[in-house]
This record gives structure tokens, C-alpha cells and sequence, in this order.
């Protein structure tokens, strides 16, 4: 491409594909130094092949690599990639030109079967654009009849509009190969080209010449003695097939033509990059200064925590409020699910017995344990008095029975009560994420979302940790002695509806099974109601309320005393965001220029000035492996 300042190259790897051919989730590129000697070119294109079929290896590893090391590490190398090596050529005298060196067409493959239909189809990809021309090079010691790329162009370009011939190695020909100099010189004369472009001959430097760093009008030269000094070239009616210079100038006219039929296409799909990039950028928040990083931060940590404290009381939107408190119904219903099943008539069924069983001699199968969470029968009552009776008198009835068969049940409020507050805390949590990714308040900066996080996330589990304990503490109130209430009245209510149900007030004195049962009965209606309610006041006091205040007062305590370097960090653009931005900026300034150069362009076909592209003559054959830029450009596809 054409650019001010001196001569420079600068590679770089992409890579698009994995080992195995799998798509990348995104790109990934590796930069190769800038060079700014033409003659180390070769050198570092070389191994930034081998890093492409190496692409186990780290690219950074073949910076030092020599041409033998290289040649040695030949065997390691896969046959083909479809990852990229791409090649920038800044020159003040250059053109925006866009090359691709595709592989050969081969037949067959020794080893990797898979390579003959891989190549097919990576050549097949690129020279299908229409705004592409097709250079199909053939070495002139080879049959050009039977080259399969031939085959290719002719089916991506059916009318020969975009496909030149060239023949290469002319100097591979002796004065002896007669039969195939007259074939050429037919060719090149245009009395046997099966091309409507024609063919062209070039002569390009040997190894040798290439090693020797001869400069580019030295080799030109060179090329050019060639040609007038050796039959049948000097003899050739049509000298403006011979050489790089004059394949340059007469595919530049090519160019030009294609441009020319496809500019309204160009700066159509220009226009449409553009809008879209604008569109995208607008998008993005604009860039953030401050003058008072302290300011700016604090006022954001007050919004942030008045919108929390709001949130928690329901005083901003109603969803969050809404959602903890179907989760206290769902802690209710599993508490109430515990609730002793008191049978206070019939008997319990007895076990199925195996059909092959039998009891031992002096044993007895018990009927009378009780089941966790199963009903309780009298007689299941009546075992427990027994098993807790001792040198009572015969009226009294062991409390331990009372206590024994609530705290059966008691015991399994633990787990809903966990898993109540785990959950409501989640619920927490979730919503401070989701404040704290807010862009007005600490979303649009990346640095200071981390800070706020880390310092959120010790107070949280500081916190955490202090209601998880008190909530054990409330539970194992209850889960232990004393079994005790103050609301005697409401216990007294309970204890005698329930008696009622079982007598039906017909006068017949209580038995002692059915006053336990009905002391069970009340407290456990008293005791779980308490529970429920201790629970949730708890958490929503202990937990939502104090947490709300200690984050403000640790955020506030913690951000004065830093650094002014540092609060310039925390409110720092994110780096996506940044890069996003730097990209979509890079994108819209390259695209307005061709935009402008375009326009200028169509002015000068207008006018009929456009004459010959100063530069473009200028291209050397040391750079046929440039591969497209992401503009809209016209590619030469060579292979």
C-alpha cells in the first residue's frame, strides 16, 4: 500500500483454524517484527510459514531461526494451513494492491491424501470473488495443457474476463527444447492463447540472487538482459509480454477495468462498512475524565447503595421483594410440612411381614417406633411414656416424653432453614452484581467494578458468616431445652381444641396419652409459628438491612486513601470497550479515506484523466504473498 515514511513490512500470523482444521472461537494474531530492509524479507517470510505448520509451536520461537534450521524442521511441518501469513508493504511509491499466493495445484499427495481436495478448495474459495483477478503461473518446462489450475480459473471465470496466463523459469528452456520454445513463443504472440488476456513471461532472481540482496533495478535489469540477449525472446514480435515490468503496467489496465465495472459495487459495500461501524461506535459509551476521581467515585457509591437499600425495602421495584418473599412461603410450607401427624384414635397398621420370615424364640417385633415424620398413634405415645418412666408416681407424666417426640421433629427444621437463607442471599448477591455491572453506577468501568467486587465480596461473606451463625443460634433455641412459651393463653386454646376434637366434650376424663399428645400439638403450632417468623425477621434485619449499610461504609472508608494514580485507573475504560473503540475509530478513518479516494477516483474516469497509477509499476516479484486487508479492495490470486 502506499504510505509516507520510509519502506517497511510488516508480517503477521493469523490464525483462524486450530491444528485439526476447527474453527477458532475468535481471532487470534501473532506479530512478527517490522522490517525495513527488502532483503531480510525472504528470511522472515520463511519462518513465518514454518510457524503457520507448526501450529503447535510458539510462533515466537522461529524469531531466530536460519534458512538450514528451517529446511530441517521440514518434516515436522503439515502440508497446507488455512490459517494466514499476511504481508503489509508500506512504500511512498507502491499501490493499494492486495496479492494472494495461493499453493499449486497438485494431483496427488505421497502421504496426506487430504491435501489434494484441501488445496482445491482453499484456491477455489478465493479466486470466486468477481472482484478478483486470476494469474494462473505455469513453469514453461511444464505441459500447461494438463495444469488443473487452468481448470479452475476457467470454471470461476467462464468468460476469461479475470484470468491471465504467466510462464516462469524461461531460462530452464535450452536452445535443444525446440518443440516447447515454438509452443511458448506461439503463446506469447497470441496465436495459440487460450486465454483472452493472454500470457506473459518473467524471468523471476534465483535463490542465489535473492541471497546476494541485488537491488530491485538490478534484477530488473537483469531480467531484462535476459530477454534481449536469448532466442526466441529477443526475436518475439510482441515485446510487451516479457518481463515484470510489463506484466505490471498491463495488469494495472486489467485492474483498472475491474475497478472501473465494479467501483458502484465498491463503494456501495464502503458506504455499508461505514454506517455500520459509525452505528456501532455511537454505541459505546463516551470516553470518561474527571478532574475529582474522588468525587466521581463516592457519588456513584451513594447512588449504588441508595438504589440497594431502596431495592431491599421495596421502595425500588417491587420484583426483588417479590421474589424473596415466595421463597419465605416455600420456608414456611417445609416447616409446616413437619408438623407432628397426631392420630388420636385407631392403631398403628401392622408391618407386612416376608413371606419366608420368622421370629426367633422369645423376641417380638416392636410396632411402637416411631417413624420420622410418620403419624403417631396413641400406642406409639404410650411407648415413649414408658420407655422415659422411673420412680414417678402413678399420676405424673415424664416431661422427657413431651420433649422427646417435639424435638423429633424440631430437628428436621435445619435443612429448609439453610437452604432458606442460602438462597435468599443468592438472591442478594445476585442483585448487587447486577447494580455493580450497571453503567450508572460501576458497569463502564472494568477496574472499578473489580475493586468494588473484591471489597463487596469480604463484607458479604464477613456477613454471611455472622447470620449463618445467629441463625443456628435461633435454631438450636429451639431445638433444646427449655421448651417454653409466654402465650399460655394461645397454648391453653390450642391444647383444648385439640382435646375437644378427641372427646367431643362428652365428660370422660383425658388419658395420659392424649395430653401429651395434645401438649405437642399446641407448642408445635406456637413454636413453629415463632420460628418462621424470628427466621425471616432475622434475615431480612441481620443480613439484607446491615449489609446494605456496611458496604457503603467499607466502600466509603477505603476509597479516600488511594493513590490518585490509582482512582485514575479505577474509572479507566475498559479495555474491551477500549479496543473495541480503538478498532471501530482505525476502521472509520480507513474507510472514509478510500471513501474520499474512491470519490476522486470516479471524478478522474469522469473526466478521462486517470492515466496510469503512478507506482504501480513498481511492483517487484518479491511480494506476491500479500494477502488482502479487510477494505474493499481488487486481489491479484496467484497459484
Amino acid at each position: 500500500m502506499r504510505g509516507a515514511g520510509p519502506w517497511s513490512c510488516t508480517i503477521t500470523l493469523r490464525f483462524l483454524y486450530d491444528d485439526k482444521g476447527n474453527p477458532l472461537k475468535g481471532d487470534k494474531e501473532v506479530s512478527f517484527p517490522t522490517i525495513y530492509e527488502a532483503k531480510d524479507v525472504e528470511i522472515w517470510l520463511r519462518r513465518a510459514q514454518a510457524a503457520i505448520l507448526m501450529p503447535r509451536a510458539n510462533p515466537l520461537d522461529f524469531h531466530n531461526k536460519s534458512r538450514e534450521e528451517l529446511k530441517g524442521m521440514q518434516t515436522d511441518m503439515i502440508p497446507f494451513s488455512w490459517n494466514k501469513v499476511e504481508v503489509l508493504v508500506r512504500d511512498p511509491e507502491g499501490a493499494d494492491l492486495s496479492f494472494v499466493d495461493l499453493p499449486g495445484i497438485i494431483q496427488h499427495h505421497r502421504t496426506v491424501t487430504e491435501v489434494v481436495p484441501f488445496v482445491k478448495k482453499l484456491t477455489e474459495r478465493f479466486i470466486k470473488n468477481q472482484n478478483t483477478l486470476i494469474v494462473v503461473t505455469v513453469p514453461m518446462t511444464d505441459d500447461f495443457e494438463n495444469q488443473g489450475a487452468f481448470e479452475l480459473a476457467t470454471q470461476a471465470d467462464p468468460e476469461g474476463l479475470r484470468t491471465i496466463g504467466v510462464g516462469t523459469k524461461p531460462d530452464m528452456l535450452t536452445p535443444g527444447n525446440t518443440s516447447a520454445l515454438d509452443k511458448w513463443k506461439d503463446i506469447l504472440e497470441g496465436t495459440t492463447s487460450n486465454l483472452r488476456h493472454g500470457y506473459y513471461c518473467v524471468k523471476l532472481p534465483s535463490d542465489k540472487e535473492r541471497e546476494e540482496g541485488h537491488s530491485r533495478s538490478e534484477l530488473e535489469k537483469r531480467e531484462k538482459n535476459f530477454f534481449g540477449s536469448t532466442e526466441p525472446w529477443k526475436s518475439l514480435d510482441n515485446q510487451s509480454r516479457l518481463g515484470m515490468r510489463n506484466f505490471v503496467e498491463n495488469t494495472s489496465r486489467l485492474l483498472i477495468g475491474l475497478i472501473e465495472n465494479n467501483l458502484p459495487g465498491i463503494k456501495k459495500r464502503v458506504d455499508s462498512l461505514l454506517a455500520k461501524d459509525t452505528r456501532l461506535l455511537s454505541r459505546l459509551p463516551e470516553l470518561f475524565t474527571a478532574d475529582n476521581p474522588i468525587a466521581v467515585i463516592l457519588l456513584r457509591v451513594t447512588a449504588f447503595c441508595k438504589t440497594l437499600q431502596g431495592t431491599i425495602d421495596g421502595t425500588q421495584g417491587k420484583d426483588f421483594v417479590r421474589k424473596n418473599r415466595a421463597r419465605y412461603d416455600t420456608f414456611k410450607n417445609e416447616i409446616k410440612k413437619t408438623t407432628p401427624s397426631l392420630q388420636g384414635s385407631g392403631a398403628r397398621p401392622a408391618p407386612a411381614a416376608p413371606a419366608a420370615a420368622s421370629t426367633p424364640s422369645g423376641s417380638a417385633q416392636s410396632t411402637t417406633k416411631l417413624t420420622p415424620l410418620g403419624p403417631i398413634y396413641v400406642a406409639d405415645v404410650q411407648a415413649t411414656i414408658q420407655a422415659h418412666r422411673t420412680w414417678e408416681l402413678p399420676s405424673y407424666v415424664p416431661f422427657e416424653a413431651t420433649k422427646e417426640i417435639i424435638l423429633q421433629h424440631v430437628e428436621h427444621w435445619e435443612d429448609p432453614l439453610t437452604h432458606c437463607f442460602n438462597d435468599i442471599s443468592k438472591n442478594t448477591l445476585d442483585l448487587i452484581s447486577s447494580l455493580v455491572h450497571d453503567p450508572k453506577y460501576f458497569g463502564r468501568f472494568a477496574e472499578l467494578v473489580s475493586f468494588v467486587e473484591t471489597v463487596i465480596g469480604q463484607e458479604a461473606a464477613a456477613l454471611q458468616a455472622q447470620v449463618s451463625d445467629l441463625l443456628k443460634k435461633k435454631f438450636n433455641m429451639e431445638n433444646s431445652s427449655p421448651l417454653s412459651t409466654a402465650n399460655l393463653e394461645r397454648f391453653n386454646q390450642e391444647r383444648s381444641t385439640w382435646l375437644n376434637q378427641i372427646y367431643r366434650n362428652n365428660g370422660q376424663p383425658h388419658s395420659d396419652e392424649h395430653k401429651v399428645m395434645a401438649d405437642v400439638h399446641a407448642y408445635f403450632h406456637i413454636a413453629s409459628a415463632r420460628f418462621i417468623d424470628v427466621v425471616v425477621l432475622c434475615i431480612e434485619e441481620e443480613w439484607h438491612k446491615k449489609l446494605a449499610v456496611r458496604l457503603e461504609e467499607s466502600l466509603i472508608e477505603k476509597i479516600p486513601p488511594l493513590p490518585r494514580e490509582t482512582l485514575n485507573i479505577l474509572l479507566g475504560e475498559d479495555p474491551k470497550v477500549s479496543k473495541q473503540r480503538n478498532n471501530l475509530t482505525s476502521r472509520i478513518e480507513n474507510l472514509t479515506k478510500i471513501k474520499e479516494r474512491l470519490s476522486q477516483y470516479e471524478a478522474q474516469t469522469r473526466r478521462g484523466s486517470l492515466g496510469r497509477r503512478p507506482g504501480w509499476t513498481e511492483l517487484g516479484a518479491g511480494f506476491r504473498a500479500i494477502w488482502p486487508r479487510r477494505v474493499p479492495q481488487v486481489p491479484l490470486m496467484f497459484f
